[in-house]
């Protein structure tokens, strides 16, 4: 088995005999032990625990543990967002965890659980052997019911991702000016991290109320962690005041690898803060400053140490003042820059100087790979300027950007369009450079048969982080089209099966004819005969790569309708786009058709958001992850 620290990477290997499946039987309440982890038992455990409590059980709760009693399969995702489980009803809850040994994901999310019921879901998972990511966000959590989640993340069990967004960490204000930090609502939290037992890889406080107390907690335990690669702290008022507190972690932390801070209020003074000790920084790859105030000046601060900073791959400035002064700095330091490949300027008030004082920028330019510049009123003058930029530059793969302004005479509206047509053929004409130049083998079946595809930007900063199209001002992704989960059914067996099962699911989504037909792998060539022995066959794929080399940034159109002039339907479409070119079903549909005509002995994937179900599928097929006998299989993150 082989995993990789941040892709999520996993190995399954063919087993040699495939055991029968047998139904677990009903069990009463009356007949359960303590020790029974069958999907029956758990179901039986739970009706019990709410006998206990004189309380009925809780429908959906119910629901999920009575469908895996009936199929005889065990739970590996307990997704239970919104379903009123209350602080009574964790403890049943509580009590299927102490009991389960199968789960690797527990959402929670918004269910009223209160300080006691965050205890008693802790107390739950206390011991554990395979739940790695828990989501207790919205749960009007305070300083008292963490303390027993920080228990659980210094025990240093398989908990990896932890999400404690939306709760109420907040101090009150006279209590806060007297008590020391070690007093503080996140104070036990930021123990447990600072412990040498800590695995804690991921951690959300999103609009958590962390006052500047909290912070210092926070950070004095993130000083001696060597764990956490990713935090997110946005909505949380952060000023220039705590500023001083994350330049602390920034100066003595070198495991913290992506750092979000969007929708705070930094200002320029916080801004020159961080850039100051982002100067003294040799880890960090992502950093998302979104929305905090934060104009030329600040700007300026920031760009100023990118010239001389080697590890930051990401940086968004979107949303702030950065203004034609910030785009000068950013200018100078981008063309010294060698290691940044994402810039996110989006609604930066550039306007047409902005856009030209970018244009020198990207003119030549040998790395930087994605830029946004959506909302920035560039007008015909900034996108001439970026279409002319572009005839000299072979390395942006992304330029985001918008036509047809409010006011505008129709003929300055057509020469956008075409400006923003050649810009985006431009890098559609440098991806495909890059990628010939990479590999004279197909870049799809080089991916498939364990190459690797050059091709991609360097994601080791967790590129994913500037999702776009779900930053607040723009509407997340429309749901798809009505449809069991991926996994809940039986895949065909053969390679054309599977294929028609995906263009069934495309079509369904709208997706045009044209980009349904793109060959499996590349190009249309037929499988290989299988190796003789002793060699192994390894399929490696890239799920993320697969038909989403972007991460939302700006996904290729693949919808069958033609485009509307209007700005909001266009955003309306972009997400209804990236919905379908995500989708779980159809992804995944085209993942076993690969295994169908290449039969490997190895399968590696990266970038797989449903392993627990991917696991279950792939079992079916005579693939086991993790081994005979060993625990499972739990991702970094």
């Amino acid at each position: 088995m082989l995993c990789a620290r941040r892709a999520r990477a996993c190995v399954w290997k063919r087993r040699a005999h495939m055991s029968a499946h047998t139904e677990a039987p009903h069990m009463s309440a009356q007949a359960l032990s303590h020790e029974d982890s069958s999907p029956a038992g758990l179901l039986a455990a739970y009706d019990a625990a709410h006998d206990e409590l004189g309380s009925p059980p809780q429908s959906r709760v119910r629901a999920a543990l009575e469908g895996a009693a009936q199929r005889g399969t065990p739970l590996t995702h307990l997704a239970l967002r919104s379903a009123g489980v209350g602080s009574q009803g964790a403890q049943a809850v509580a009590e299927v965890l102490s009991r389960d040994t199968n789960l690797t994901q527990v959402s929670l999310e918004d269910n009223a659980l209160g300080d006691d019921g965050a205890a008693a879901i802790a107390r739950g998972l206390n011991g554990h052997p395979s739940v790695f990511r828990l989501n207790i966000g919205y749960n009007e959590i305070t300083g008292r019911g963490l303390r027993g989640v920080a228990e659980l993340v210094a025990a240093g069990g398989p908990l990896l991702c932890l999400d404690l967004s939306g709760n109420n960490f907040y101090q009150n204000v006279a209590v806060a000016m007297v008590a020391p930090a070690g007093m503080s609502p996140l104070a036990p939290l930021g123990r447990a991290l600072a412990s040498a037992e800590c695995r804690l890889q991921l951690l959300l406080l999103d609009q958590a109320d962390v006052d500047a107390k909290s912070l210092a907690a926070l950070v004095d335990g993130l000083l001696r962690n060597t764990s956490l690669v990713n935090l997110r702290l946005s909505e949380n008022n952060i000023d220039a005041r705590s500023a001083s507190l994350i330049g602390k972690l920034l100066r003595g932390n070198t495991a913290l690898t992506s750092l979000d801070l969007r929708d705070n209020k930094l200002a320029d003074a916080g801004a020159a803060t961080l850039a100051a000790a982002l100067a003294a920084n040799s880890s960090l790859k992502c950093l998302v400053l979104w929305s905090n105030g934060i104009a030329e000046q600040g700007a300026a601060a920031v760009a100023s140490v990118l010239s001389e900073q080697p590890s930051l791959r990401i940086l968004d400035l979107g949303g702030n003042a950065v203004g034609v002064g910030g785009v000068e700095a950013l200018k100078a330091a981008l063309l010294r820059n060698r290691s940044l490949h994402t810039l996110g300027l989006a609604n930066a008030q550039l306007g047409h100087e902005g856009g030209i004082a970018l244009a020198g920028a990207i003119e030549g330019n040998a790395h930087l790979t994605r830029l946004d510049l959506r909302r920035n009123s560039l007008h015909v003058a900034g996108l001439m300027a970026l279409r002319l930029a572009m005839k000299t530059n072979s390395a942006l793969l992304e330029v985001a950007v918008d036509t047809a302004f409010v006011g505008e005479a129709a003929e300055d509206r057509e020469l956008e369009q075409s400006f923003a047509a050649e810009i985006k053929a431009a890098c559609a004409a440098n991806k495909d450079r890059t990628h010939n130049e990479a590999s004279a083998v197909p870049g799809e079946a080089a991916a498939a048969l364990g190459g690797t595809d050059p091709s991609r930007p360097d994601s080791s900063g967790g590129s994913r982080a500037l999702d776009l199209l779900a930053r607040k001002g723009l509407p997340a992704a429309e749901p798809t089209a009505a449809v069991s989960h991926p996994f809940s059914q039986p895949f065909p067996a053969t390679a054309a099966e599977c294929r028609a099962l995906g263009r069934a699911r495309l079509q369904a989504l709208g997706v045009a004819e044209a980009a349904i037909d793109v060959p499996l792998l590349g190009a249309a060539a037929p499988p290989p005969p299988p190796p003789p022995p002793p060699r192994v066959r390894v399929m490696q794929w890239n799920l993320l790569a697969r038909g989403m080399a972007s991460d939302g940034f700006e996904v290729e159109d693949v919808l069958a309708e033609p485009p509307a002039d209007d700005e909001s339907a266009a955003v309306a479409r972009a997400a209804r786009n990236l919905s379908a070119v995500v989708d779980p079903l159809a992804r995944w549909a085209r993942v076993r058709e690969a295994v169908a005509a290449y039969s490997p002995d190895l399968i590696a994937v990266q970038e797989l958001d449903w392993l627990p179900e991917a696991i279950g599928g792939l079992a079916a097929l005579g693939y086991e992850c993790g081994g005979s006998g060993a625990p499972p299989y739990a991702p970094p993150h």
